[in-house]
């Protein structure tokens, strides 16, 4: 789901760039939560989390696979505000380090894969439980609609960027058909993934969920730090064997001729390290990396804007 640079011209996606961090910035200085030390933790954790999981691709029909977006997850365990935070760092990182994604696209990617997939996954989470109560099968059941409904709505907004500010001369219609189409079923493993983690976290720490009482209040670090890691370390060592097919994204790309050439090559791009030439030990290095990269960025993010909490109380 990552656009790369040449999918969309340059007014839209400067424009895109201007919503997508006008309303990260608004959505910074809204989260007064950010002062828990233990919820600036569970935000690195969950980022790097998304990060593993976004790098193993699972098949979805010939030649097309598909990822994680993440965005309903976050928002279900840490909130609307640490959620659409916690998601943007990943898309960053990605694009920063990892060439997924074109530097010029930074905003769109920001704007699908983090804001409106957050947004979709919270207001469909949120009127679940309404309607339903907080139960865990609830809760869990809601997260696979929420998980589907944010991917259909994020390549919706593609399809919307393209019809502003498409660079080729493909009909819209046949994008819409072959972006829905593919991501309908992707959303459909989004859906699954996201209810299997949360229902991880219910069994383990339920006063980790957010959506489940909107409350964070004990503190076991040992379970809390233990889940976390096991996680990461099962997931990174999955990567490796993650299908090579491309995304759904990439897929339409192919079919309809859009070209994917950045012109820029990264150490590392397409998550391996291109020095070394065992891919199994490539790409798991590489994820490693990006995990520690992701919680060192999100806890310097996060501490900075605690501090500055701190500091305008005092005044």
């Amino acid at each position: 789901m990552h656009v790369p640079d040449g999918f969309i011209n340059a007014p839209v996606s400067i424009g895109s760039g201007i919503v997508s961090f006008a309303t990260l910035w608004a959505y910074v200085r809204s989260a007064k939560s950010l002062v828990a030390d233990k919820l600036i933790a569970l935000t690195g954790m969950m980022s790097a989390l998304i990060f593993v999981l976004q790098m193993i691709n699972f098949p979805i029909a010939a030649g097309t696979s598909g990822h994680l977006l993440g965005g309903a997850l976050a928002v279900i365990v840490l909130g609307p505000n640490l959620g659409i935070i916690c998601i943007s760092i990943v898309v960053v990182i990605q694009s920063l380090l990892f060439a997924d994604g074109g530097l010029s696209a930074l905003g769109i990617n920001v704007l699908n894969m983090a804001i409106i997939t957050s947004l979709v996954g919270w207001l469909t989470i949120s009127l679940w439980k309404k309607l339903f109560g907080e139960a865990n099968v609830s809760i869990l059941s809601g997260s696979i609609v929420a998980g589907v409904l944010s991917v259909i709505f994020s390549s919706i907004a593609f399809v919307f960027e393209y019809a502003l500010g498409g660079t080729v001369s493909v009909p819209l219609g046949k994008v819409l058909i072959a972006m829905l189409s593919s991501h309908l079923l992707i959303g459909l493993g989004e859906g699954v993934i996201t209810a299997l983690i949360v229902s991880l976290l219910l069994r383990v720490r339920s006063d980790l969920v957010y959506i489940k009482t909107d409350e964070n209040t004990k503190n076991n670090k040992s379970t809390f730090y233990g889940l976390f890691l096991f996680l990461l370390l099962c997931l990174t060592l999955v990567t490796p064997y993650a299908s090579s097919s491309p995304d759904g994204l990439e897929s339409v790309a192919n079919d309809f001729g859009f070209s994917e050439s950045t012109g820029i090559v990264l150490l590392l791009e397409d998550y391996g390290i291109s020095s070394l030439n065992n891919n199994f030990l490539s790409t798991t290095l590489s994820a490693v990396l990006g995990v520690v990269v992701i919680i060192g960025f999100s806890n310097i993010v996060l501490k900075y804007r605690k501090k500055d909490l701190k500091v305008g109380k005092n005044n």
